[in-house]
């Protein structure tokens, strides 16, 4: 496939510095960096093997030295003084590299899917971006962002550069790490680095190493899945597979010879006139999914009958079946391409020199749908010759054949998507910045897995284990972002994925949640109020990782609860100085007896618990609290942290 040899093309380009024959360093590494304070930071490359690597640091002017190994790398360890800078380094062997403007202070890594993605300006709504852009003068902090990049295997480098934190830099970078950084440039006046490695719409399991991820039964049962490239094709196949189906169930897999209108005069009824290309909207057939069929007749030289020809259509969104004179010629068959253009082989004999007959039937799922890309994409031409080409760019006849609501939906392709295959992320984008010394990770995902609740226990528990035993910095910190309120489809995917995410507190070391429960938006998977999710992760880190103890970072967390007659009493931890709603009536608690059936309640605060009944619940035994995926909650601690959701039950919830 093009697509794989691309990626399998990328692959061996990243691993191009095993072939350098003078000093080369990964991208991490360079001018305007960050290196981690009062560390033994690492530092490593590639030279020619066997050779001596000296490596001198403007803040002792010591030096350390290093010997290329036979494969070509280097690698070793700096100590940092406390933070400070500007700082130089100087690495030589055959040649010298000069590293300038080194600051030291703290660098922290963020990851994630698209709430870490999105920048501050660029996607559109972050509340305050023109403000945070106008004042984003910092040049103590400095930014590095790993460009998107996808692996079978794990690689050595990546693509990206250390860049002084301005007005101009900071518009494109992470928004959530950009107001985390800040808010710890503020509070410790030191110099901060932020690393931001992410990618939207991705899965935990992308950003986990084989080894890992081939722990959880679910993946090391999978086909392939220690071999990334062999589990991305069986998923294609599989989709295909599955695809075929489908297509024919809509009429689209039809013999060789096609219908009578394809190639008779005889055309039938419900003919417009359309032109081509253009998008449906814009013609007679108006925004539409379903299928469309197309006819033009036309004629050629008598010179082109013996020629060898091809049509060409550009773009077409989606699929499309193309004949000519009753024959086929060609056909596209994958629902979510509508950039390929499209070029069909005529075969000898086929073309007549009038009255030509070229049909189409074009299915578009959703978007736009048509012919539609320029009117120079639409002709037909001799095979061989750049020059020798006939328009057929102008009016067409149509008329809309089958809706597709009344047709069956189309399969997904599970597991098809590049960047979501396992392991892809972490090889590509994760592995590159290994040992680079950091402080700690901040995290912002889930979304890719709402419907892996429970199995998101071990694939992001997983990762985070993956991450510290690769850095070999012990259980360095860890802090994440409970997904929020969003208009999902279904009700309580997101309960059992924000349990998930809890979950990993309670297993795992120096690791902290931010509830965003309260400063969602229910309309956009988007929210744009970044500041307080990039403040509240920071609340974290001041408190547990710098001395700021008295920094709120922690919001009510369930407890425990007790029936009292026909009422429940729930207990929190991290509530020692009182609960509140702020005025308000608590909203999105439910209760249910043995039965399981969860009934709206009242929720009444008492101090440091909540009382929650119902007169439809006489006898209840649970309770369930911000469960539902567009619950926007209103209980907090008097610090104004939200209560992370919860549910006193252990039924099964599918």
């Amino acid at each position: 496939m093009k697509s794989l040899k691309f990626f399998l093309f990328s692959f061996f380009l990243c691993l191009a510095p095993l072939a350098f024959s003078q000093v080369t360093l990964p991208a991490v590494i360079g001018s305007h960096m960050v290196l981690q304070q009062k560390s033994d930071a690492p530092l490593w490359g590639w030279a020619k093997p066997g050779e001596k690597i000296v490596i001198k640091t403007s803040w002792n002017g010591q030096s350390v030295s290093a010997t290329t190994g036979t494969d070509g790398k280097w690698a070793a360890k700096v100590k940092t003084p406390d933070a400070g800078g500007p700082y130089s380094i100087e690495i030589s062997g055959k040649n010298k590299v000069l590293l300038e403007d080194i600051l030291i202070g703290e660098v922290w890594l963020c990851s994630g899917q698209s709430n870490m993605e999105m920048p501050i300006k660029g996607w559109g709504k972050i509340t305050g971006a023109d403000e945070a852009v106008a004042a984003a003068n910092n040049p103590t902090m400095r930014l590095f962002t790993v460009k998107k990049a996808t692996s079978f295997m794990p690689v050595d480098t990546c693509s990206g550069e250390w860049v002084v934190c301005t007005p101009e830099s900071v518009k494109s970078f992470s928004a959530t790490g950009y107001f985390f950084g800040l808010e710890l440039l503020k509070k410790l006046n030191i110099p901060v680095g932020l690393i931001h490695s992410s990618w939207g719409g991705t899965a935990a399991e992308a950003w986990t190493s084989s080894e890992y991820i081939s722990k959880i039964p679910k993946f090391a049962t999978s086909p392939g899945i220690c071999d990334p490239e062999k589990f991305y094709q069986t998923a294609i196949d599989t989709y295909n597979k599955e695809q075929q189906k489908w297509v024919n169930s809509i009429g689209f897999l039809v013999p060789d010879q096609g219908p009578e209108w394809t190639g008779s005069a005889n055309a039938g009824d419900g003919w417009a006139d359309v032109k081509v290309p253009s998008e449906w909207s814009a013609t007679p057939i108006g925004s539409y999914n379903g299928m469309v069929e197309y006819r033009l007749v036309f004629s050629v030289p008598k010179g082109w009958l013996k020629k060898a020809m091809v049509i060409e259509l550009g773009p077409i969104d989606e699929m499309d079946v193309t004949w000519l004179n009753g024959k086929l010629i060609g056909k596209h068959l994958n629902p979510g391409d509508w950039a390929t253009p499209r070029v069909y082989e005529i075969p000898a004999g086929l073309l007549k020199q009038s009255d030509n007959i070229l049909a189409l039937r074009v299915a578009n799922t959703t978007g736009l749908g048509g012919i539609n890309g320029k009117d120079a994409s639409v002709r037909i031409k001799l095979a061989k010759s750049k020059s020798k080409f006939q328009s057929l760019a102008g009016t067409w006849k149509a008329r809309k054949a089958e809706s597709f609501a009344k047709l069956p939906p189309m399969p997904d392709c599970v597991n098809c998507n590049y960047p979501n295959t396992p392991t892809m992320l972490y090889n590509g984008m994760i592995k590159p910045l290994v040992p680079f010394a950091i402080k700690g990770a901040i995290w912002y995902q889930g979304e890719s897995n709402r419907y892996d609740g429970l199995l998101y226990r071990k694939i992001f528990t997983g990762m985070i284990e993956n991450w510290r035993h690769d850095w070999g910095q012990g259980d360095f910190p860890f802090y994440f972002v409970q997904i929020a309120p969003y208009n999902y489809t279904d009700r309580f995917s997101t309960g059992l994925l924000r349990e998930a995410q809890e979950f990993a507190t309670k297993k795992l070391q120096n690791t902290g949640m931010v509830v965003t429960m309260d400063i969602g938006d229910v309309k956009d998977i988007h929210p744009g109020n970044k500041s307080d999710v990039g403040k509240r992760l920071a609340g974290w880190a001041l408190a547990k990782d710098y001395g700021l103890i008295n920094t709120a970072h922690y919001g009510p967390v369930y407890r425990s609860m007790q029936q009292e007659g026909n009422r429940i009493r729930i207990q929190f931890d991290y509530a020692s100085g009182g609960l509140t709603s702020f005025g308000n009536d608590l909203k999105h608690f439910q209760i249910a007896g043995s039965d399981g059936i969860f009934k709206p309640a009242t929720a009444v605060i008492e101090d440091r618990t909540v009382v929650v009944s119902s007169p439809e619940v006489n006898s209840p035994v649970a309770v369930r609290f911000g469960w539902n995926s567009t619950d926007v909650t209103n209980l907090f601690n008097i610090l104004g942290l939200p209560a992370a959701p919860f549910r006193t039950d252990t039924w099964d919830d599918k």
